[in-house]
């Protein structure tokens, strides 16, 4: 072979430099290059785990949020703990969901109506605690979670309603409250070996909710059936009230009439010492005959009875009711005074309902007040009300008693002070008026110095108001 000529050996080294070159290439791809592909493949692995972790963490954290505000809102268990089983059925993608409470009377677990995926006639199944083949029994009397990836298989599980439900995994989770059982969910799949650890965590959460919502809705039935018995002894002792005292009526108006003629002499000539007895009976007869007619004014107040509303004028009211206590002032050494401007606007009310009122508060304060105190009746407009002030200076209300001062049947501690009698209805009966009036009843007292009550009634409408002139 001859010797290469310049220009072939210049090609042949530059071919040489080309293949080291790509040599050199190929070395940094297999080195540097394939290793940042890997990685960035795995960090694309890593990624999308981390995408589907959130998803799922996100799905956990609505399911719990709509749990807990489901629990918050809930206010009948039913209704509640059936908007519940969709969120775990939604969460869950289960096929089946169900909640169990124990029926003590029975000692069952009964389906609560709302269950996810079941049939109507379904949805009232009963298991007893007793039944050793039922793993919703062996949950709620043991307190663990059951999960099985076999449910028609499975000997811990009652096949019958697993082959019925067509279902394959099922997850049973105790419902505790303060550490006791009162019942269980249950969720079932029709995929095999669906359920997982990291669902019966999130369930058992759900659990403590639906317990809050259960004890709540039990809280609220026992309220309920206690007010309904109360309302019901309510209206017994209305009845045994108002029918005794119509039956005390008659009787008292006789025994009065009969008193009242022998004190007058007409059935003859009476010694000192028979006038004092028969006048101490009158005396008594008339505390009774009040007494009945406040327990038949408070048995009309909280009857069906339906009151007179017309445009009327109060302050003619008030000052024939300040009139008709004068004489009963004088006697006991009071004085009684009125500070009521004419022409006040009219009102709406009853005025028969309204006199008994003001005629209750002026005999309270009166019977309150000692000898030389005094009584004052004040009447003032105040934008759209009449405001009415009966002021004595008395013995006082005592701080212990102010906050049942209004309580039907109750007595002021110092009212014994000076022997002052009553039934305790007078002040409640007042404020009762007045509320159904629309009104509002109030009191100032200061120990030892005396007390005012007063009272506000709205001013008849702008088409029935009129000045007295």
């Amino acid at each position: 072979m001859g010797e290469l000529t310049p220009a072939v050996t210049a090609i042949l080294m530059a071919l040489a430099g080309a293949l080291s070159a790509f040599a050199v290439y190929w070395y940094f791809i297999f080195r540097r290059v394939l290793p940042l592909e890997a990685s960035l493949e795995e960090l694309r692995r890593q990624a999308e785990q981390f995408r589907e972790f959130s998803i799922k963490k996100s799905r956990e954290a609505k399911t719990l949020y709509d749990v807990a505000a489901l629990t918050a809102q809930a206010t009948q268990a039913q209704s509640a703990l059936s908007a519940m089983v969709a969120i775990i059925a939604t969460y869950l993608e289960a096929d089946v969901a169900a909640f169990l409470l124990l029926d003590e009377a029975t000692g069952e677990l009964v389906t609560q109506p709302g269950g996810h995926g079941l049939e109507k006639e379904e949805q009232s199944y009963r298991i007893p605690l007793a039944d050793g083949n039922s793993s919703s029994a062996r949950v709620f009397k043991s307190g663990q979670v059951f999960i099985t990836g076999d449910a028609q298989n499975d000997p811990g599980v009652i096949t019958h309603y697993a082959r019925l439900w067509k279902i394959h995994s099922l997850m049973t989770v105790p419902i505790k409250k303060d550490g006791r059982s009162i019942g269980v969910i249950r969720a079932g799949s029709f995929k095999r070996d669906y359920f997982t650890r990291e669902h019966a965590e999130l369930m058992g959460v759900v659990a403590t909710e639906a317990a809050t919502i259960v004890e709540t809705a039990m809280l609220n039935r026992k309220l309920a059936e206690t007010a309904q018995q109360l309302e019901a002894l309510n209206r017994i002792k209305d009845d045994f009230v108002s029918t005794v005292s119509h039956e005390f009526k008659t009787p008292l108006t006789t025994i009065k009439g009969f008193v009242s003629v022998m004190l007058e002499g007409d059935t003859g000539k009476l010694t000192e010492q028979q006038v004092k007895f028969l006048t101490v009976a009158k005396t008594a007869v008339g505390r009774l005959e009040q007494m009945v007619g406040e327990l038949l004014d408070l048995s009309k107040l909280e009857g069906e009875m339906a009151m007179e509303f017309k445009p009327m004028v109060l302050d003619s009211l008030l000052r024939a009711s300040v009139e008709a206590y004068r004489s009963q002032a004088q006697a006991g050494g009071k004085a009684l005074f009125y500070d009521i401007p004419k022409g006040l606007p009219m009102v709406r009310g009853d005025e028969s309902w309204l006199r008994l009122v003001v005629d209750n508060l002026i005999s309270n304060a009166l019977k309150f007040t000692r000898s030389n105190g005094c009584v004052r009746i004040s009447a003032m407009e105040k934008g759209d009300f009449i405001m009415v002030c009966v002021e004595d200076n008395g013995i006082g209300i005592h701080p212990e008693d102010k906050e049942r001062i209004f309580d039907k049947f109750y007595r002021a501690r110092n009212s014994n002070e000076i022997s002052a009698p009553g039934t305790g209805l007078g002040l409640a009966i007042a404020r009762q008026v007045v509320a159904k009036h629309g009104g509002k009843m109030w009191f100032e007292s200061e120990l030892g110095r005396g007390t005012r009550f007063f009272f506000v009634l709205a001013l008849a409408s702008h088409g029935e108001e009129a000045r007295i002139q």
